[in-house]
């Protein structure tokens, strides 16, 4: 697996902590650490969490193609 770099940049341009995402997801910021990083993967739902926390697609969040900007 790979950094998951779209769902990084969206959180930083939203200045949202790891700590404040994983407690959205229900998850400890350490598990979210380790998938955001791409060394776990993230669930159906939590990428449904992800898309509505950040307003894009499931593809824009999970595609290989960087999102730069807004």
């Amino acid at each position: 697996m790979t950094k998951n770099w779209n769902i990084y940049i969206a959180r930083n341009e939203a200045k949202q902590s790891q700590a404040f995402v994983a407690k959205k997801l229900g998850i400890s910021p350490q598990r979210f650490q380790l998938k955001e990083s791409g060394k776990a993967g993230f669930t159906i739902e939590e990428g449904k969490i992800l898309s509505e926390l950040y307003g894009m697609t499931l593809d824009e969040l999970f595609s290989n193609e960087i999102k730069i900007g807004s």
